[in-house]
């Protein structure tokens, strides 16, 4: 039986986002906006680096920046 599709509201509101975990990284890649506006601005920005190929190192630090503001709250 295939697991639950995750969702990044369901991990921000647990605060478990996990940055080194697909499932959650899919979750934020799939997400629509969220309605904290610090939260979706550093959302914008992990994605925006996640596009961008060159950017590697730059996305994995603001994913973890991300994770951080999230664990935070």
């Amino acid at each position: 039986m295939p697991r639950k599709r995750l969702t990044l509201e369901a991990l921000v509101e647990r605060r478990t986002f996990d940055p080194g975990n697909f499932r959650h990284r899919r979750a934020l890649d799939e997400s629509g906006p969220l309605e904290d506006p610090e939260l979706e601005e550093h959302r914008q920005i992990v994605l925006a680096l996640r596009r961008v190929g060159g950017a590697r190192v730059r996305a994995a630090e603001a994913l973890r920046e991300f994770a951080q503001v999230i664990a935070d709250r």
